[in-house]
């Protein structure tokens, strides 16, 4: 997955910059998986050992375009290991529940603008639009329960 994100001041442009994620799961092909077998196989991964992303940023010169994520930059591009993710342990929804978090790619702190990537606007859109449907929704007790993360 890449985005473009971009750094700025109200007054100047710190760096632009781009974030790629890797992720190193094989899966094993089944004859006939069940809707969940992702998340089945997730759990199980960490209950064997923490599962890692890594994020490594690209980081852009002042002439490298920052308004469209689908030209490449030039590969000799300073890239950073700005740091990974682990997930370590396992938990159900109840206790945490995300459902009443609407993930803006725009909402950003203080200090920090967005590119000029149009993409932005359009997901912040649709985030919005999902959020306000899933606000509308019947309550009902997570799908996923402790028993499930025990497998």
């Amino acid at each position: 997955m890449r985005s473009v994100s971009s750094m700025r001041t109200a007054s100047r442009r710190l760096f632009d910059g781009r974030w790629c994620r890797w992720v190193r799961l094989s899966l094993q092909p089944r004859l006939n998986p069940d809707k969940n077998y992702l998340f089945d196989d997730l759990i199980a991964r960490i209950h064997s050992a923490p599962v890692q992303w890594r994020l490594i940023i690209t980081v852009g010169q002042p002439d490298d375009p920052a308004d469209d994520a689908t030209i490449p930059w030039p590969e000799d591009r300073e890239h950073v290991d700005v740091g990974t993710l682990t997930l370590d342990q396992v938990e159900a929804e109840a206790p945490g529940n995300c459902r009443d978090i609407n993930f803006d790619p725009l909402v950003l702190p203080v200090g920090i603008a967005p590119s000029d990537d149009p993409l932005l606007s359009a997901r912040s859109a649709v985030y919005s639009q999902s959020f306000t449907r899933r606000a509308g929704e019947n309550r009902e007790p997570s799908a996923i329960t402790p028993a499930d993360i025990q497998k």
